[in-house]
């Protein structure tokens, strides 16, 4: 099995021992790396209005403490910046330039589907986002300069944070670890462990962050699926009520009643589960919807992708939609952007070219046209933007 990043650790070991448990810093895990992105080049990218950025002061205008703009940013925000104490954070540098994808392979052993995006910060001298907690796991990899990461080495559940701001951070933070962290140094992060990362010279930090969805958003996930099946419709039952001394109150073995309810409601809707989680983990975030759409286009006929594919013409996967797949008895569902795509036995060996594959290439057509259901998902994929031209 793959050697985690010449740690001694296959990637199964790092799962079982660290993933969601506890901290790792690894030196050298990018070795000689160089910034693929300059501090300029970040800064163009936050100036673009569909390009999600913050610019964070911990001393802002006006003496206000740890202010928040969020982009675009433009030439006069950079300007009137002090030379120290600032930080540039861009979201999605993963999709926005798609040639820096090559440093997500690393971390492929983790489901793509997990994957948040790659978020690039740079930070002067002092530059700090302040301590607090992330809800999600991220590896943090030192790309210029050097920063000091002072960690917990305890997860916090229930953070007490300073009032009043538009940042979560610590009202408390007591460090157990620090570490400096060079260009090629990653430190792996799981949820809640309190973080503080100072900039010690203008440096630039690469973040690669999972999805953690909220039991919240996993349930309204599964109502919308019971009511869209025409599920969950057992209405609650007392058979074995007992005599009660008060009439307007609602005792323990209601609730007890009510919650097994729940469990077999969830129970009986075994099936949709892998549906629900397939959508939850798709769905675009709402900053890259607008760019999503560019790529949608009208239908397309079986006739019209042989001419295409015969001219030499590639289709490229949209970097800016999430797909996943599952298989069950035989027939498989294709995920993209929050939807689900029911695909038969005969179609369900294309589901990992469909997902998973970046470019679909003339040799790969000879294979998709055998499959009149492959012929017809992949159109439908075509219209709704999943996968597009080159010059469209």
């Amino acid at each position: 099995m793959s050697n985690f990043f010449n740690t001694g650790l296959t990637q199964q070991q790092f799962l079982d021992e660290f993933w969601q448990k506890k901290p790792l810093l690894i030196r050298q895990a990018f070795a000689d790396f160089e910034t693929p992105i300059s501090p300029e080049e970040l800064a163009g990218l936050a100036c673009e209005p569909e390009i999600e950025s913050r610019l964070i002061e911990e001393r802002g205008q006006e003496g206000k403490a740890w202010q928040v703009s969020c982009g675009p940013l433009s030439d006069d925000d950079f300007a009137r910046l002090p030379e120290t104490h600032w930080t540039l954070l861009v979201q999605d540098v993963d999709k926005h330039l798609p040639e820096l994808q090559y440093l997500l392979d690393p971390f492929r052993f983790i489901p793509d589907w997990r994957r948040d995006d790659l978020m690039i910060s740079y930070a002067p001298e002092f530059g700090t986002v302040g301590p607090h907690t992330d809800g999600y796991d991220v590896f943090l990899l030192q790309a210029m300069g050097a920063r000091r990461w002072q960690i917990g080495d305890q997860p916090i559940h229930e953070a007490k944070l300073i009032d009043g701001l538009e940042l979560q951070i610590l009202a408390e933070f007591k460090p157990d670890q620090s570490w400096d962290l060079q260009p090629g140094d990653l430190l792996y992060l799981p949820p809640n462990f309190a973080h503080h990362g100072v900039a010690l010279n203008d440096c630039m930090t690469f973040s690669v962050g999972f999805r953690a969805a909220t039991q919240v958003e996993v349930l309204d996930a599964v109502v919308n699926n019971l009511l869209e099946q025409q599920l969950g419709k057992v209405r609650y039952s007392d058979s074995n009520l007992l005599l009660s001394a008060h009439g307007s109150e609602v005792d323990e073995h209601a609730v007890e009643r009510l919650k097994k309810m729940l469990h077999q409601a969830i129970d009986n809707a075994e099936p949709i589960l892998t549906q629900t989680l397939g959508k939850v983990a798709t769905e675009t975030k709402p900053s890259l919807l607008s760019l999503a759409s560019e790529y949608m286009t009208g239908a397309i006929s079986k006739e019209e992708l042989e001419r295409l594919f015969s001219q030499g013409e590639e289709l490229h996967r949209n970097h800016y939609l999430r797909f996943a797949w599952s298989e069950n008895n035989g027939c498989g569902q294709l995920y993209m952007a929050g939807q689900a795509y029911e695909v038969d036995k005969q179609a369900v060996g294309y589901l990992t070219l469909f997902a998973e594959q970046t470019t679909l290439t003339p040799k790969d057509w000879k294979q998709i046209k055998l499959s009149e259901s492959a012929v017809n998902l992949l159109s439908k994929l075509i219209e709704e933007g999943g996968w597009f031209w080159q010059d469209t």
